[in-house]
């Protein structure tokens, strides 16, 4: 069953960070879409929210369960 997981965003300043974010978070298993932006990223599908955060350390900024 897919659900929404939102993320707090850190470290991203322009378009090409947002979509170098989103290509990382879909493809994480599990992740159907992510929608980005400068500074939160709505990730729709069953991923972890820790494997969600690691792709996006992974890609070299940081991120946070929003809330």
């Amino acid at each position: 069953m897919s659900h929404t997981t939102v993320l707090t965003l850190q470290g991203l300043t322009c378009s090409h960070c947002v979509g170098h974010t989103r290509k990382a978070l879909e493809a994480v298993p599990g992740v159907t879409a992510a929608d980005v932006t400068l500074e939160q990223a709505t990730i729709t599908g069953d991923a972890a929210p820790q494997a969600l955060i690691g792709a996006v350390e992974q890609a070299g900024y940081h991120a946070q369960l929003a809330g």
